[in-house]
């Protein structure tokens, strides 16, 4: 309950963000493709019935749709979406199993989560769409755009991809797997903390730990943890078809650029001195580089 109110004054406080740039009150139900796409809180319904919330700002031809990262929830771009929104239509999305979306599915996938958000460019009609993708949200991005062929332009990594050869498996990673699944609270709030070395960003480094690691979250997210192992990088970056520029920590995990390049139009720019959040805890940083890179991807296309 602690978790669902957070998400909801997140949502709300979100929602007042893009009404106030966007001078639109928020839709509701029993919309047509057109009135789904005007500033607001609007809900998709996948195709196995779950739903899946969104929230829209700004206008334009060029889209700009935020994939959170696991356990996450679409309020984290909330530094993001009054710069975006202000030269692009920007959509924010939870992702079933997080936020606000409905968690009603008996297999957690993470290439399913990109099925969803296909169908969801697909409902909308929209094309001329660059995905934004934090951590998981990266690879998210790379099956929406295998789906949705036409509609996606490129995709912007953030804290991801950093190597499309990187095998996820081997002993420790199954010891790895093994705490989440026996203490799925205690490993996660660790495993998180692991994520934020900058120094006063621990008021966000709570707000993800009570976000990411209730109870609550125990069966989905230690389901999607060890379907991480199963993900075919080099396959999906191919498949995706489309360019990808990089945000990335510099550190600890090193970006494999080259590496990269022999299955994408790959580049990537990278970020000293920050965790895994780097939208989150360094905005004024992030933020003219996300601006950068999505300009980038456009004159790729």
């Amino acid at each position: 309950m602690k978790q669902h109110l957070l998400n909801v004054s997140l949502a709300v406080g979100l929602t007042a963000i893009l009404t106030a740039c966007n001078g639109a009150p928020p839709e509701t139900a029993d919309e047509t493709a057109n009135d789904a796409l005007v500033a607001g809180e609007h809900t998709f319904t996948t195709a196995d019935g779950n739903r899946m919330p969104y929230t829209v700002a700004g206008a334009g031809d060029v889209t700009v749709v935020l994939v959170h990262c696991w356990m996450c929830n679409r309020t984290f771009w909330s530094e993001q979406v009054p710069v975006l929104s202000r030269q692009y239509r920007t959509v924010a999305v939870d992702l079933p199993g997080h936020g606000d979306a409905t968690a009603d599915r008996d297999d957690w996938t993470v290439g399913q989560f990109g099925d969803d958000v296909a169908g969801l460019l697909e409902e909308l009609d929209l094309s001329n769409v660059v995905l934004v993708g934090h951590s998981m949200g990266g690879p998210v991005s790379l099956r929406t755009a295998a789906l949705a062929g036409d509609r996606v332009r490129g995709i912007v990594a953030v804290d991801t991809l950093h190597d499309a050869e990187f095998d996820f498996s081997g002993e420790e990673v199954e010891g790895f797997m093994a705490a989440f699944e026996a203490d799925f609270v205690g490993t996660c709030r660790d495993f998180v903390r692991q994520m934020f070395p900058e120094e006063g960003a621990e008021a966000i480094m709570n707000r993800v730990r009570e976000t990411s690691c209730s109870e609550q979250s125990a069966p989905t997210g230690a389901a999607l943890m060890r379907d991480f192992g199963r993900i075919e990088m080099t396959r999906w970056m191919s498949e995706a078809g489309v360019p990808i520029r990089a945000i990335n920590a510099a550190a600890p995990n090193p970006t494999k650029v080259e590496t990269n390049r022999k299955y994408a139009d790959f580049d990537v720019e990278l970020m000293e001195d920050v965790g895994h959040y780097p939208h989150m805890t360094r905005p004024e940083q992030f933020n003219p580089l996300l601006l950068d890179a999505i300009e980038d991807v456009l004159k790729a296309t």
